[in-house]
């Protein structure tokens, strides 16, 4: 008997194993882009007094190299969760004095990000569960395929009578029934809480990442710089007519109204 050969095979069940649990180590980790300026496809551009704004309706593809591919989740009815619509704002000061961007400044309820961060999150939880389930329907059917072969062996040997060309698969059975214990008490639960770390590292960035981008408090633009940010709101709140007002800093009696009107995507 050969016990290399043994070992050899009993690796390959092992392998064949973990690879049922490991099918989230094949995708390519989501590679999310910088907000990128607003340079073309805008839905409403207008200067005054040396204050360029401009202003688009953001798609799936837009949003897909900035908020990765569960950026689609935005778009999606779920229960009582509305859709929510982002638009990229992008402001030019063309004057020598600082001017600023507030959100209570735009004719819209926009959207916490915190609550857009939420629907793009993955649930830990349910990834847990799916993966222990997983774990277990991998384990049955070791253990059954186990079996099966314990009965082919002996199945043989009546046929066969020789006892000695069935102690190999003999061996590689009885040993069988001893991975699915350890696979399921210690391979499931690592590979699993690997799994949902990672899951948690990801929603982690994804809030971070809309924190940074989307418009929480004054905004100010220096003179002759031009800065690009998001707003999200949802499908409920939404309207195409809305007003974005631009204010000096020193001066914030002074508005700069600007009548917003966005077609229809």
């Amino acid at each position: 008997m050969n016990i290399s050969h043994v070992i050899r095979c009993l690796f390959v069940m092992i392998l064949c194993a973990l690879v049922g649990l490991l099918p989230n180590c094949k995708k390519k980790q989501n590679s999310h882009s910088r907000l990128r300026p607003l340079t073309s496809y805008i839905d409403y551009q207008a200067t005054k007094q040396g204050i360029t704004v401009c202003v688009k309706q953001l798609c799936q593809e837009d949003c897909k190299p900035l908020l990765g591919n569960r950026a689609g989740r935005l778009w999606k009815k779920h229960r009582r969760r509305k859709p929510i619509i982002p638009l990229q704002l992008a402001i030019t000061n063309q004057t020598n004095r600082l001017v600023a961007l507030q959100p209570q400044d735009i004719d819209l309820k926009l959207t916490p990000y915190n609550t857009v961060a939420r629907r793009l999150h993955r649930n830990s939880f349910i990834q847990l569960f799916g993966e222990l389930f997983a774990g277990v329907a991998i384990t049955g059917a070791l253990v059954v395929g186990t079996v099966i072969a314990l009965s082919t062996s002996g199945l043989l040997l009546v046929l066969i009578g020789n006892i000695k060309a069935l102690i190999p698969a003999a061996i590689i059975s009885g040993a069988g029934l001893l991975i699915p214990p350890l696979f399921l008490t210690i391979g499931t639960p690592a590979i699993s809480t690997w799994n949902v770390a990672r899951t948690a590292k990801q929603n982690v960035a994804i809030k971070k990442e809309l924190k940074s981008y989307s418009l929480r408090h004054a905004l100010l633009i220096e003179p002759y710089q031009t800065v690009d940010t998001l707003i999200f709101v949802s499908k409920d709140n939404y309207k195409q007519d809305f007003e974005i007002a631009m204010r000096d800093p020193k001066l914030p009696q002074n508005r700069i109204p600007f009548k917003v009107k966005l077609q229809d995507h």
